[in-house]
């Protein structure tokens, strides 16, 4: 057939035997299928965005470019970019945001955390990685989406692994984290953490805090000892799970190499040498650089940027209340520093925090950080986006959902090109869990887990702020239909 009068056919096809979508029409998969026509595709593949179709039954991608399916329901985007949900490799749904301040009540903070599921889906955000969650809220959380609840492909961590005394014992986590895990000081503490997680289905790694402290000039943590790194490096092969680790200076990632760990789920402010970034590359050690958790400082200063409308519309209102409450600031300076300096008064250290927690100063941090994500990146390090969403509860605005976005956009500021980025949200993450076979690109066969935008991310991330639709598990939504619950 002359290639001239294709499009021609598929469109008798289309109007013969699919019905194309009104604006505000939901598309769920009703077993006949749904194709996206006239989609700018970027799949993610690395090849060059093109101008075609998908085709979407069963909850997976059967065909692209082709004909719809008879019978199928037909979405013209209009030229629209269609590309693969995004995926944040680093997420806390047991942290609801400011829920020390407000004092939330289990039941309250399980509310939200559903809220937060769908937030995080509205924004694109088909899939997400747990980095810390006690089992037993994780099989609440995978009940709740079983029973049909709103919310991304949640993958986990777990165990995770922390020394008595050590960080995740500490205050950082509070009890508005509840529930909370046993400290792993024996062996048998680690295997019995593999018994508590034995029946929990999709945990892609397990995770060890190695962190000393926040920069001061004392530790205020003990890490576990060498002969307790052996045993965890040696349980962690035996059942299969990579290691992450929760770094915040180059001792953690020195301790990440030593144990073979497939990710730091933080980057570190200290300077890496080129042996260092050398060990990194030859490790495949991929790097979460969570720029956002030193940026979200800046909303203090800048409260109009709760005015966002992906902000407002997903993020639930009492989480933004406490965000503009200047009072729930202090109270979290205070705590911030007392946390990462508990040696000093809690007079003293409420004005030193305010002194120190500038705007300009907190610019400063991430530029630094910044600095650090160029590095290894230039070095060939791989990059997986990961927000920290939730983050500490004592944290007012570590949102989930909309952070994502921001954090692409930090990573290009750093220097990363959009192509780069869009690629440490999709398939550079899915690698690194080990689920490129279902997500990551839109490809034949893969879940169909897919956002429709305005623009064009490739010229401008920021075009990730205007999305118009949303598919996951083939069912596709508008961002506020996917809230509406």
């Amino acid at each position: 057939m002359n290639s001239r009068f294709f499009p021609i056919v598929i469109a008798l096809l289309i109007s013969a035997i699919g019905v194309v979508a009104e604006p505000d029409l939901n598309l769920p998969d009703d077993g006949n299928g749904v194709t996206i026509i006239n989609a700018s595709l970027i799949d993610g593949t690395g090849s060059p965005a093109r101008r075609t179709s998908i085709t979407v039954q069963n909850q997976k991608i059967v065909g692209i470019g082709v004909p719809p399916l008879s019978g199928s329901q037909i979405l013209d985007v209009k030229g629209m970019t269609v590309l693969p949900g995004l995926i944040d490799s680093h997420v806390h749904f047991q942290a609801v945001p400011g829920a020390v301040h407000r004092k939330d009540d289990a039941s309250t903070r399980r509310e939200l955390m559903y809220h937060h599921l769908r937030a995080h889906v509205a924004n694109g955000v088909t899939t997400v990685l747990d980095a810390a969650i006690a089992s037993s809220s994780l099989r609440e959380l995978r009940d709740y989406l079983a029973k049909g609840g709103v919310g991304p492909r949640v993958m986990a961590l777990g165990p995770t692994f922390h020394n008595p005394e050590g960080y995740m014992d500490g205050e950082a986590l509070s009890d508005y984290w509840a529930p909370r895990w046993r400290a792993s000081g024996t062996s048998g503490d680690v295997d019995a953490l593999y018994r508590e997680y034995s029946d929990i289905e999709d945990l892609v790694g397990v995770k060890v805090a190695a962190t000393y402290g926040f920069g001061g000039p004392l530790d205020i943590y003990e890490t576990h000892s060498p002969e307790m790194l052996a045993v965890i490096r040696q349980r962690a092969r035996d059942h299969g799970r990579p290691i992450y680790v929760h770094v915040n200076d180059n001792r953690g990632v020195d301790i990440a190499l030593e144990l073979g760990a497939r990710a730091l789920t933080h980057l570190v402010p200290d300077d890496a040498t080129e042996e260092r970034l050398e060990h990194l590359l030859q490790a495949n050690m991929h790097v979460i650089p969570t720029l956002y958790t030193v940026e979200h400082f800046v909303v203090r200063y800048q409260p109009n940027l709760l005015d966002a409308p992906m902000v407002r519309l997903t993020v639930p209102a009492v989480e933004r209340a406490t965000a503009r409450d200047p009072h729930v600031w202090d109270e979290y300076v205070k705590k911030f520093t007392l946390i990462a300096a508990p040696y000093l008064p809690e007079w003293y250290a409420g004005w030193w925090g305010n002194v120190y927690f500038t705007e300009s100063r907190v610019r400063s941090l991430v530029e630094n950080l910044q600095e650090k994500l160029k590095m290894h990146h230039n070095a060939g390090v791989p990059i997986a986006m990961g927000t920290d969403s939730g983050g500490w509860p004592h944290m007012p605005n570590l949102f989930h959902g909309p952070t994502a976005v921001r954090e692409m956009e930090l990573m290009v500021e750093a220097g990363m090109t959009p192509v780069e980025v869009l690629r440490s949200a999709t398939v550079i993450p899915a690698h690194m869990m080990g689920i490129e076979h279902l997500v990551g690109t839109i490809e034949m066969g893969k879940r169909a887990d897919l956002i429709v935008v305005r623009g064009n991310p490739l010229e401008d991330i920021s075009a990730l702020r205007e999305i118009e639709w949303v598919m996951k598990d083939g069912e596709i939504r508008r961002s506020a239909e996917w809230m509406a619950d």
